[in-house]
């Protein structure tokens, strides 16, 4: 928030005369709780939302592109958009696209193509601050699906027993999956091994397994919110196994 000192002013006398520093902390916790990319735009969403401000208002002179990102977050909301207005005198700023954040930025170095598509609905939902359930779900099919790819191509033929159910001509469960990968850890290369081990642990540790588990067959118990999917590092356990898919692939 280096500009719009004006407008920050405004929306600290608004809000019961909080200090730049209890504003700055409010806009930040906004931005991380409803997956706001930039800082000017979660002022400006408190500034009309919180503070009931005409933000359109010449002396505050927010940037034409600053109202464009703002509208873009309004519509995922479902809420009302600001009408840009070109003021008296003022010159039209140019309309800026407005950024997309990426949880995963894999696109072109998964094993399959179909990946690709999967990648782009998962970034998609994580710009919807009210779909971080439907993040956690398709993401939780794309390590699970990684996983499958993992065993497969090491233990192709013989081993097909640890991931593919020949009888129910299916894959097995994705906690099967990871018991196997555990299992059979030694059969792969010692520095394969520290991987797979760093990939265990972030599971162990952010309760992915167990997250995933119960929002993919019950529902109940859904995520509050974007910050929560975060916390479950999938960014991180995607780049492992993609590393070890790598490495094994024929």
């Amino acid at each position: 928030m280096t500009q719009l000192l004006t407008l920050r002013k405004e929306v600290s006398k608004k809000l019961n005369g909080i200090s730049f520093r209890q504003l700055r902390r409010r806009v930040r916790d906004k931005a991380a709780e409803e997956g706001i990319l930039e800082r000017d735009v979660a002022l400006l969403s408190v500034a009309l939302l919180e503070a009931k401000m005409d933000i359109q208002q010449p002396r505050f002179k927010v940037p034409e592109g600053k109202i464009n990102a703002l509208n873009e977050y309004l519509k995922s909301r479902g809420q009302a958009t600001v009408q840009v207005a070109a003021g008296k005198g003022r010159k039209a700023a140019k309309e800026q696209p407005v950024r997309l954040r990426r949880l995963l930025p894999f696109k072109g170095k998964y094993p399959i193509i179909f990946y690709d598509r999967l990648e782009d609905e998962i970034n998609l939902a994580f710009n919807n601050p009210g779909l971080p359930n439907a993040v956690l779900v398709l993401s939780r099919k794309l390590i699970e699906n990684l996983v499958y790819n993992l065993l497969e191509y090491r233990f192709k033929g013989p081993g097909i027993n640890l991931y593919y159910d020949t009888s129910q001509r299916r894959a097995l469960d994705f906690s099967i999956l990871l018991d196997n990968l555990k299992k059979e850890k030694s059969e792969f290369e010692p520095d394969q091994q520290e991987l797979i081990d760093r990939f265990l642990k972030i599971l162990s540790d952010t309760d992915f397994r167990r997250e995933a588990n119960s929002k993919a067959h019950k529902v109940m118990e859904y995520l509050g919110s974007m910050r929560d999917i975060s916390k479950l590092k999938i960014p991180e356990m995607t780049q492992i196994l993609l590393q070890l898919v790598d490495r094994v692939k024929p």
